[in-house]
């Protein structure tokens, strides 16, 4: 699996530039959006669901809907019709518009639009499972075809998620407490932390550019059931209402996550992360695997739900800004230089582009969420946010000055080439010419 082929797994055929913007514009509105509310908020007094939402069922969900189906198309191989394409995009606008809905409706408090909303977010996920797993049958053997098994299993549980969120937007969240539990397990670790950990089995090592460790396929595909049981087991228990089930189908799940590690980190030693890129998703990778510590040990230790949800309710910020935002940005960050194309010396240098200052936005990143959101004086959490908001933040000028350098090299590229072949002409010309007045 190279860098090639996974650019090649999803590109629209040339022409379909309305897909094209389907398929990149809506994350990036959403992360201005979050970037904006983010900035506003003392003024707005804007909740932090808000932020969440935004950039997680925003901004994420809909990188989760592109790029699951770009990484299918490249590990199967199959073949892929304009009918398809344009099915694709439907899915992009279900969602887009079902987020949307749900944001204004949660915000308004007028319950109809709400569900409307989650209907759509629902059934663009559940037509986007349907869709890979109609992929995967057809599609002949492929070595890492449980990468999108792993797709099809994390867009069950969104439909799942929507319903308990349309439920807890009906009731008041307090007087469900397990319910917002079993809600941001089926969502964060399920739909989201599925696909991240499927994808991640060849998009790591090709991050790292590095080859896949022998066995990796063989210990994602045994993970599987693993980390799917888990989530099972916790959300079941949550419904319930049996606190220590719920933390021991967590411990499951990190079971599944050890085992996924020993190819994870094979690559790791062969090549050590050393661009922003990889050391972006390594960082939220480590956020992940912490909240869902903290949460096994809340759930463990807590004498009622009530306690349990509150502590979940403070690391949701860590789950979505420490593992959601940076996952995205550093995915984002390796694979907007190869979409954008142009060839090795264009991808260097839209590459270091997007890059720039990397240590130091990484720095202030994971530095300033933990004075975030630890209980600090006030001025110490003020200053942890304002660290987070320019580390995550700065990305998105960065983008669009990579874009710029993208095509300006290209533009360089076909002007050297052009002056080139104007000075090969005359060259061809006079022999020819010679010959013929000879």
């Amino acid at each position: 699996m190279t860098a090639s082929d996974l650019s090649r797994g999803s590109q629209p055929s040339r022409g379909s530039s309305g897909s094209r913007v389907l398929r990149d514009a809506p994350a990036v509105v959403w992360l201005v959006a979050t970037g904006l509310v983010a900035l506003a908020r003392p003024v707005l007094h804007a909740p932090t669901w808000l932020l969440i939402h935004l950039l997680l069922l925003g901004a994420v969900s809909h990188s989760v809907l592109v790029w699951s189906a770009h990484f299918a198309d490249a590990l199967l191989h199959t073949p892929h019709s304009q009918g398809d394409l344009r099915a694709r995009s439907s899915r992009l606008v279900l969602l887009n518009a079902g987020v949307l809905c749900v944001l204004v409706g949660v915000l308004a408090e007028w319950w109809p639009l709400t569900l409307v909303g989650a209907t759509s977010v629902a059934a663009a996920a559940a037509w986007h499972g349907a869709a890979l797993f109609r992929q995967l049958r057809a599609a002949l053997p492929a070595r890492f075809a449980v990468t999108v098994r792993y797709y099809v299993c994390a867009a069950l549980m969104l439909p799942l998620g929507a319903t308990f969120g349309t439920i807890l937007a009906r009731i008041e969240e307090d007087s469900a407490p397990n319910l917002v539990v079993a809600h941001v397990t089926v969502n964060v670790f399920g739909w989201l932390g599925l696909t991240v950990l499927g994808t991640l089995l060849t998009f790591w090592p090709t991050m790292l550019r590095t080859r896949i460790p022998g066995g990796a396929e063989r210990a994602a595909a045994r993970a599987l059931p693993v980390v799917v049981g888990g989530l099972v087991i916790t959300v079941t228990a949550a419904l319930v209402g049996w606190l220590t089930v719920a933390a021991l189908g967590l411990v499951v799940y990190l079971a599944g996550l050890a085992m996924l590690a020993v190819p994870f980190v094979a690559a790791a030693r062969q090549r050590p992360p050393r661009s922003f890129a990889t050391r972006s998703v390594l960082s939220g990778l480590v956020w992940l695997v912490a909240v869902i510590v903290l949460l096994t040990i809340a759930l463990l230790t807590s004498p009622t739900w009530e306690k349990a949800e509150d502590l979940l309710s403070a690391a949701s910020p860590a789950l979505a800004v420490g593992f959601g935002a940076q996952l995205l940005v550093g995915a984002l960050s390796y694979l907007m230089p190869v979409a954008l194309r142009g060839g090795p010396h264009v991808v260097r240098a839209t590459t270091r582009a997007i890059e720039r200052g990397g240590l130091l936005r990484l720095a202030l990143t994971n530095v300033g969420l933990p004075l975030a959101l630890l209980p600090w004086p006030e001025p110490v959490r003020t200053v942890g946010g304002a660290l987070v908001l320019v580390g995550l933040g700065s990305f998105l000028p960065l983008m669009v000055s990579a874009v710029r350098v993208s095509v300006r090299a290209r533009a360089d590229r076909a002007s050297r080439g052009a002056a080139l072949s104007e000075r090969e002409v005359p060259k061809r010309e006079v022999p020819e010419r010679a010959r013929r007045e000879g």
